[in-house]
């Protein structure tokens, strides 16, 4: 059986058309939790809510299952319908995130108190809190609006100049932090010490969850056989998979004295996919940075259409300054002939995107900055420049060595965003593919040898040359 519970990671495809996964109902008696983001800027897709992953993941993490999460505009009658709704279904904690600062459109504590049936109070606590954090003698105004909390609140010391609060409504404890995400984080750790909230995470049952993740083989063969491995045990095991950018990720989750049918699940599907597997949940620019750090490689990276992405992906993992020396972004014929020494005559006759020339760039940046490995990106990818002969998605990508280069061809689908992130992934990828033909790899973050599809389209055309 496999149901599709583990809303913080993504939904399950098993339950999707096409699948005949049987359902079961999880009885559990863990508690659960509602995410409430607030703000206008994040209805209107001008911000992007990165609150709610965090807040979904940690409380995950610690047991507690989050059921809803919503996202309101700053209007009071709109926040207080969806704190209504949360409270229906009688949850252990609400956490509201958004509507605490001292403009007119903060409107958070109001909606909270209106809904509640609740005065707004001037809370001395709070406005010591803001006080301390403004440090310019008397308070103005809009900062004293800070400080004005639903009756009953708790402040909670701010990270920045918006005090938090929390509140208790009959079995739901609501707690309130500011939209600003560093400032959440920072607030976020503390609440955990407050006795109602620890008595909350005493109560959780913190479940055994496993991950795969795959590269180069499809979303619906991975479930099926996630399903067919199952089968009709009568254990409830919740599987959720979803497909980002030609990578499959796999969570698999159930009670600790279940734990035993997750790993059956897990230790078959590495089997059945060994050669897709990638790593036991960890981003494949991780896993390469750790293979290069243990091998004492370095690598540098020429691109063109991606513009720098790549380099920023291996620069997101601390520490890559052990391995990683540089990135050259070529993106005019000019620069891709005098810094990496791109020959005039392929740019000429096979054009700037073209395996040649993503062969070059590898090595020329190999060469410039004395690089064990090399890494060359060049494509179309658009929404503009497109030929019948090299459409917009058309890229190619060489991962370079000494032991040899990989040259691959792929015909990406999507907007621009997409065809740039799926460039960057699939060089990761062949970036692993490279090391671990040189001998470097493997263990439980096995690299992936080959691959049915890659990215958000597809690759063809191996070229290997010396």
């Amino acid at each position: 059986m496999i149901s599709g519970q583990a809303q913080a990671f993504c939904a399950s495809p098993l339950q999707r058309k096409g699948h005949n996964a049987r359902e079961r109902i999880f009885v559990t008696t863990d508690p659960q939790a509602v995410i409430l983001t607030i703000g206008t800027e994040l209805t209107e897709g001008r911000v992007a809510d990165t609150n709610t992953s965090f807040l979904a993941a940690d409380l995950e993490r610690r047991g507690v299952r989050v059921s809803h999460a919503l996202t309101v505009s700053d209007n009071r009658q709109e926040i207080g319908r969806s704190l209504r709704f949360a409270l229906e279904d009688r949850p252990a904690l609400i956490v509201l995130a958004g509507g605490l600062g001292p403009t007119e459109d903060d409107l958070t504590a109001q909606a909270v108190a209106a809904s509640l049936g609740l005065e707004m109070k001037r809370d001395a606590a709070a406005r010591r809190f803001v006080s301390e954090a403004v440090r310019e003698g008397e308070l103005k105004p809009y900062q004293e609006k800070q400080a004005m909390l639903p009756d009953g609140s708790e402040p909670l010391r701010p990270a920045g100049t918006a005090p938090g609060f929390l509140l208790r409504s009959g079995a739901s404890l609501i707690v309130a932090f500011p939209g600003v995400p560093s400032e959440l984080k920072a607030m976020w750790e503390g609440l955990f010490a407050h006795p109602e909230v620890a008595q909350i995470i005493q109560n959780a049952r913190v479940r055994y969850r496993d991950r795969l993740n795959f590269y180069g083989v499809g979303e619906p063969r991975v479930g099926e056989a996630a399903e067919a491995i199952l089968g009709k045990a009568q254990v409830a095991v919740d599987v959720s998979i979803c497909s980002r950018r030609g990578e499959v990720l796999l969570e698999a989750v159930a009670s600790r004295e279940s734990k035993d049918q997750v790993q059956h699940l897990i230790a078959n599907l590495r089997e059945r996919f060994s050669d897709f597997v990638y790593s036991a949940g960890a981003e494949v620019e991780a896993v390469l940075a750790e293979r290069l750090r243990i091998a004492g490689k370095t690598l540098a990276v020429g691109e063109s259409c991606t513009g720098g992405m790549l380099g920023e992906a291996i620069t997101r993992v601390p520490g890559a300054s052990a391995f990683f020396l540089g990135g050259v972004i070529a993106y005019s014929n000019d620069v891709k002939r005098t810094l990496l020494k791109v020959r005039q005559e392929t740019l000429d006759n096979a054009g700037a995107v073209s395996e040649p020339v993503a062969q070059q760039l590898a090595l020329g940046v190999r060469a410039l900055a004395g690089a064990d490995y090399g890494a060359g990106i060049t494509g179309v990818a658009g929404p503009e420049g497109g030929t019948p002969e090299k459409p917009v998605g058309l890229v190619f990508i060489c991962a370079s060595s000494d032991g040899g280069d990989i040259v691959r061809r792929f015909d990406f689908r999507g907007e621009r965003a997409d065809i740039r992130e799926a460039s960057v992934t699939a060089a990761l990828h062949m970036l692993l593919e490279k090391l671990a033909a040189d001998g470097i790899g493997g263990g439980d973050d096995a690299a992936p040898s080959g691959g049915e599809a890659a990215g958000a389209g597809g690759a063809s055309g191996d070229q290997k040359a010396s």
